[in-house]
């Protein structure tokens, strides 16, 4: 088995801009991951960073020492590999090189790599080089936590990346010529929840297997053991690259220039934000596969004619036509302030008047209380016609129409007097007509009675007696009934009289 030269890279920067931040190098469309590496023999971490929109890599690793991250000058993936023919060649791309727990039988190392949170079911991919006098076996949990099976690992096939051009110099100096026969290959078994490449045991080079997970994958387990001799495997990590691409439009036919678009990652995380061009359109290139929220920011004046954030699933291929649009929002009405002042009759102020402006519907568009000085502003009202409705305290409303906006001030006169309360006249009950009085009966002259004293009373004068038929004086009451009634009664009080001065 020969090993390149291999080092410790330093820690790679996590790209965390809003704007796309370049990871590795695009090959074929895809990127592969920076590793950094830390620790000493049987106590390794470290972290691998994928393209924008991938989860977050940390590992650990009980290998023995020296664990490495070699730079991929001598030793990498040709292009034309199978596994080259989706991710491109490795050559000046990191991996990892790591041995087992330690070099005998049944001390197997452990790398188990945690994402943090699921990975895409698709798109990505990684590789175990050197697996030759040793054994790997490949385990995983799904975003549940749950074991995975075999079949979705994605085993793909095994290969030896000697056996293409340009070869590596550093573990390919040997052997068969490209296109020849002979190569080394491991042998593959796809178990329940396993797959395991077990090596021919010779020291050789290029033997390898590669995998594309076909599910969501939460952490990634590899357990590599030795056979024979100083083992050690390579571990290459790579994506597809994805892109994102719209437009954003004013009624569904004007480009709008200038609107801000983010682009936010399965984990609710900010990958990317641009602005559209001219043309109105947008694009995210060089993310890694997975699923996307595009939401788009509404510029001021305008409304979303539609869903203002879009989803875009860039799992198996790139998302197009992921397009907003936009509508002007309706003008503002222009509003107007009407200022005024309330006074009474002789010029004075009214304060404390209550100033009510209402449409001819009576919708009360504004109102407000004068102050001390007699003085309103009614604010904020729209043009139009309107009746304003002034009270008094006490008082009684006087109304004007008034149409806004005003040219001046308005003056308005209202009478503070108190507004009088009507009293309630009560209603009389109809009276009967008076029924005619009776004439009264004659009354006939009183018997004389002798005097008690036995001494003759004197005889008194009798009255004028009227010769019949002789007329009666004219008392200028004619000579109806009521006139009679009155006569006889005066004659039957005369009549009285007389009778009492006989008597006494």
């Amino acid at each position: 088995m020969r090993r390149g030269v291999g080092r410790v890279a330093a820690a790679a920067a996590v790209a965390t801009a809003l704007t796309l931040a370049a990871v590795g190098t695009a090959h074929a469309e895809a990127s592969y991951g920076e590793i950094a590496l830390t620790g000493s023999g049987g106590d390794y971490s470290g972290t691998v960073t994928l393209p924008p929109g991938f989860p977050s890599v940390t590992f650990t690793s009980d290998s023995r020492a020296a664990a490495s991250v070699p730079s991929g000058a001598s030793n990498w993936l040709p292009a034309a590999t199978p596994w080259g023919e989706v991710f491109g060649s490795s050559q000046n791309q990191q991996y990892l090189n790591l041995r087992p727990a330690a070099d005998s039988a049944g001390s197997p190392s452990t790398t188990t790599y945690v994402f943090d949170t699921p990975t895409p079911a698709g798109g990505w991919g990684f590789a175990l080089g050197d697996i030759d006098s040793d054994l790997a076996v490949v385990t995983a949990t799904d975003a549940d936590g749950e074991p995975v099976s075999g079949t979705d690992l994605g085993f793909e096939d095994v290969f030896n990346y000697c056996d293409a051009s340009p070869r590596p110099s550093g573990v390919c100096s040997s052997g068969p010529p490209a296109g020849g026969t002979g190569f080394d290959l491991p042998t593959s078994a796809v178990g329940a929840s396993d797959v395991t490449l077990t090596g021919n045991g010779p020291d050789t080079g290029g033997a390898a297997g590669w995998f594309q997970p076909t599910v969501a994958l939460s952490s990634l387990t590899v357990e590599f053991e030795w056979q024979t001799g100083f083992p050690v495997y390579h571990t290459w990590f790579a994506t597809q690259l994805r892109a994102v691409a719209g437009t954003v439009t004013l009624d569904g036919t004007t480009p709008q220039a200038g609107v801000e678009i983010t682009l936010t990652g399965p984990s609710g995380e900010v990958v990317a934000t641009t602005t559209t061009g001219d043309d109105g359109s947008y694009a995210f290139d060089g993310i890694a596969p997975g699923e996307y929220e595009v939401t788009m920011t509404v510029p001021d004046g305008l409304t979303a004619a539609g869903p203002e954030e879009l989803p875009a699933d860039v799992v198996a291929e790139n998302a197009t036509g992921v397009d907003f649009d936009l509508t002007a929002d309706e003008p503002e009405p222009e509003v107007f302030e009407v200022p005024g002042t309330v006074t009474d009759p002789q010029g004075e102020p009214i304060p404390d008047a209550d100033v009510v402006l209402e449409t001819p519907d009576g919708d009360v568009v504004a109102e407000t209380t004068t102050d001390e000085d007699g003085d309103f502003v009614l604010p904020d009202v729209p043009a139009g016609d309107y009746e304003l409705i002034i009270t008094p305290p006490g008082g009684a409303p006087t109304e004007i129409p008034v149409t806004v906006p005003v040219e001046e001030p308005l003056e308005i006169t209202a009478d503070p007097t108190p507004t009088p309360t009507p009293t309630p006249t009560p209603t009389s009950s109809p009276t009967s007509s008076p029924s005619p009085t009776s004439s009264p009966s004659p009354t006939s002259s009183p018997s004389p009675t002798s005097s008690p004293t036995g001494e003759p009373s004197p005889t008194p004068s009798a009255s004028p007696t009227e010769e019949p038929g002789e007329d009666l004086p004219d008392t200028g009451a004619g000579a109806g009934p009521a006139a009679i009634a009155v006569l006889l009664a005066a004659a039957g009080v005369g009549v009285l009289a007389l009778r009492r001065r006989v008597t006494e």
